[in-house]
């Protein structure tokens, strides 16, 4: 095999969700339970972004729309997790993580054929604007956090025990981390295979040496990628294992 690294978006590539507001909306209930009945004007807050927020979602835009989420992140930063509790945070990730429903919507197909790379010597990794304590967790439960030598994601930044804001940093940012991330770990581009499944993996699709579109992805988007970067579309998991074995 002349690839030597393996990379894998998360949302929309090995989690059905497409993107992070089933755990975000798990951190939303949490934080609204913490605050009854001692802190009143939280809980009353909790309720104004949920308002918020379903009006945005109302307004009909695509799940993945960047001014979208950018305007739901800005609710959700300033009306539900600032001044939130870590712990409390955490504790809405990992109640999410072992739900039975969040580990139905794992895409083992990928997870195993990562296991077995990971197995045969290969660095693996994740590049996700999802978040970091999320994703590991969810994983460790499903019993696939060691097969990733890596996780570059997005975190939520703290400060004295308190939640800040949860960051928006790699949405829209992924080929220039993913370069960094490449030279930092002294890889190169052309050794590289990348799985993705939205636009913002496209630009990685133009740097690595072997794009593929994940199983999950939208048909229309699994035949543009073809067509445009020549992406391998796997029709089963066999056909994407045969594909890696001569890449």
């Amino acid at each position: 095999m002349a690839f030597e690294v393996l990379i894998s978006d998360w949302n929309g590539t090995l989690v059905q969700y497409r993107t992070e507001l089933p755990a975000l909306e798990r951190v939303g209930v949490d934080a609204f339970r913490a605050s009854i009945p001692f802190h009143p004007l939280r809980a009353l807050r909790i309720l104004k972004a949920r308002s918020r927020l379903r009006a945005i979602q109302r307004q009909g835009r695509p799940v993945t729309d960047p001014d979208s989420i950018k305007d739901m992140f800005s609710v959700f930063n300033h009306m539900v997790v600032s001044g939130l509790p870590t712990s409390v945070a955490q504790a809405a990730f990992d109640s999410y993580a072992m739900s039975a429903e969040t580990q139905s919507r794992l895409d083992l197909r990928l997870l195993r054929i990562i296991r077995e790379c990971h197995e045969a010597g290969k660095t693996t990794g994740i590049l996700s604007a999802g978040y970091r304590y999320g994703i590991e967790m969810v994983l460790a439960v499903a019993g696939y956090r060691h097969c990733f030598d890596f996780c570059e994601a997005d975190e939520f930044k703290t400060e004295n025990g308190r939640v800040m804001e949860f960051g928006l940093n790699i949405y829209r940012n992924k080929p220039r981390l993913l370069i960094r991330l490449l030279t930092e770990r002294q890889l190169e581009t052309g050794q590289v295979a990348y799985i993705g499944d939205s636009e913002d993996d496209e630009g990685c699709f133009e740097i690595v040496g072997y794009p593929i579109v994940a199983f999950l992805a939208p048909d229309d988007f699994k035949n543009k990628c073809s067509r445009r970067y020549g992406a391998f579309v796997p029709g089963s998991e066999d056909s994407l294992r045969e594909y890696l074995l001569h890449a």
